[in-house]
């Protein structure tokens, strides 16, 4: 009996799905509503940029990564804001709202870039905020929307513009989708 309602159940999909694609009009781009979060996860999908040590720019920095905490600690202050940075992969959907939220301080007073950008190509940037990070823990927490749908994305926190012995230190580092 358990076969005869799968049975049913597949007859049934097939025939709503021939029945749904035999429309004239034009199927609109639909973004789907799927909730997402991103979080360190140790570091796992994480890109540790230090450009000086890669041989494309001149900031580099010891990263550590584990148990949902970022430690970055400056070793040579780069040029640009982007040769130091955290960097994850990401797929947008236009008109997804987004949220980032970070807890963030540093050893001294020093600035930090939340960034969300085309990862190659012409690096269009969606949303970016640039903070002054203290010696005392602080939530940083942001919101955009998405004009547009890029499989190529990434969420990037920058810190080229920390001199020399500063030391970042993040915490419950999360970029959600949301409704």
């Amino acid at each position: 009996m358990k076969g005869f309602y799968v049975f049913i159940a597949v007859v049934s999909a097939v025939f709503l799905a021939a029945c749904a694609s035999t429309t004239s009009e034009p199927e609109a781009q639909i973004s789907p509503s799927i909730m997402v979060t991103y979080t360190l996860n140790d570091g796992k999908d994480w890109e540790k940029i230090s450009a000086g040590l890669q041989g494309w720019g001149d900031g580099v920095a010891d990263f550590s990564l584990a148990n949902e905490q970022a430690n970055v600690r400056i070793k040579k202050q780069a040029s640009n804001l982007w040769h130091i940075q955290l960097k994850r992969p990401l797929y947008l959907f236009e008109d997804t709202k987004y949220e980032i939220s970070v807890e963030a301080s540093a050893s001294e007073p020093s600035n930090l870039s939340f960034t969300v950008q085309q990862d190659g190509g012409e690096y269009t940037t969606y949303f970016q905020r640039t903070e002054l990070v203290g010696v005392e823990k602080k939530l940083y927490s942001y919101e955009f929307t998405m004009p547009n749908d890029e499989k190529h994305a990434a969420f990037a926190i920058m810190f080229g513009e920390g001199r020399p012995g500063v030391s970042y230190s993040l915490n419950n580092i999360k970029f959600n989708s949301t409704y």
